[in-house]
């Protein structure tokens, strides 16, 4: 999973994308830093599959269909172009996309192919010159890889507003851009401001109310009303579930399809009456409706049922071997 997502509000809004469009064009504008380059008629295309989005960005969706038809709205955008092989789907960026983070001596902070093997001709050559290779970086270069947001570092690892810059406290320079950062403190993508409920990132309850509220609105479109009775019983999740965890059952749940539950629009007093088992559910991964509750309420019988066959079949041969000792 990406830990850290960096937006150009002032692009996003330029450009007409809505949330879900900005965070993937964000984590799609990275991807010729990481992704595997692919050699078409028409030019070079980066290897970006659905199943890596939903991956790196599992707040976006954990639907494939969703994923490309975004994609081709970035397309339909100006932003990328989409192609395909018959396994995995290819995109690469278009230049008005390359406006994206560029740079304020107007040089690109991922460079397209061309210039990919532009570099490559310099380091062909960089052994004529050796003592040009070798030197200590420069100060302000960077200290870890291009794409250090990716699931490959460690999970231990934090990054401030104020490092992205120069390392001082001083605010990054260029305004127009947003850090989202996975730490405890704070959520991973950026809470709209029509939010209703608490705000303050230090609330008991705030970090729980987020991930349903938002996970809420992306499946009905809507926020979940905000009351003083709904206060309380967040407060009473966090209690029975413990904060490290509140959070992420409270998304699992919405993630529920059972038909009790829809009937009453994933009410958080479900939520609350069997807090303990939609626990159990984030735990194993599993989401326990009607017709999965009787698949397993029948196999279990299939299970019983044999075994009390299997037992009444022994206790005839024993019974057999016996007689024959009489």
């Amino acid at each position: 999973m990406q830990y850290t997502v960096t937006i150009n509000q002032v692009k996003a809004l330029e450009w007409g994308l809505n949330s879900q469009q900005a965070l993937l064009f964000a984590f799609v504008y990275e991807s010729p830093s990481w992704a595997n380059p692919i050699k078409t008629d028409t030019g070079i295309y980066f290897a970006l599959s659905k199943s890596k989005i939903i991956d790196e960005l599992p707040l976006l969706t954990d639907k494939p269909d969703t994923a490309y038809r975004l994609l081709k709205a970035l397309r339909d955008a100006g932003l990328i172009e989409l192609s395909s092989t018959s396994s995995i789907t290819l995109i690469r960026l278009t230049e008005k996309a390359k406006e994206w983070n560029r740079k304020l001596d107007g040089s690109e902070k991922y460079p397209t192919s061309d210039a990919l093997d532009g570099r490559k001709k310099i380091r062909s050559t960089s052994d004529k010159s050796p003592s040009k290779v070798g030197k200590k970086s420069e100060p302000g270069s960077e200290k870890s890889p291009t794409n250090q947001g990716t699931n490959n570092q460690g999970t231990n690892q934090v990054t401030r507003n104020q490092e992205l810059q120069d390392g001082t406290d001083k605010p990054p320079r260029s305004g127009g851009l947003v850090l989202v950062v996975d730490r405890t403190e704070a959520p991973r993508v950026e809470i709209p401001a029509d939010m209703p409920g608490p705000k303050d990132h230090t609330c008991k309850t705030f970090k729980t109310w987020a991930n349903y509220a938002m996970a809420y609105r992306k499946r009905y479109g809507a926020w979940p009303v905000w009351n003083a009775k709904v206060g309380g019983q967040l407060g009473q999740l966090v209690s029975r579930l413990g904060a490290d965890v509140a959070h992420h059952v409270a998304a699992h749940f919405l993630k529920t399809s059972d038909a009790a539950v829809l009937r009453k629009c994933h009410s958080l007093n479900e939520l609350l009456a069997n807090a303990e088992s939609y626990h159990t559910q984030w735990v194993t991964g599993q989401r326990i409706n009607g017709t999965t509750a009787r698949q397993m309420e029948r196999t279990e019988a299939n299970v019983s049922a044999a075994e009390q066959a299997a037992q009444m079949v022994l206790a005839k041969r024993q019974a057999g071997e016996r007689n024959e000792y009489l």
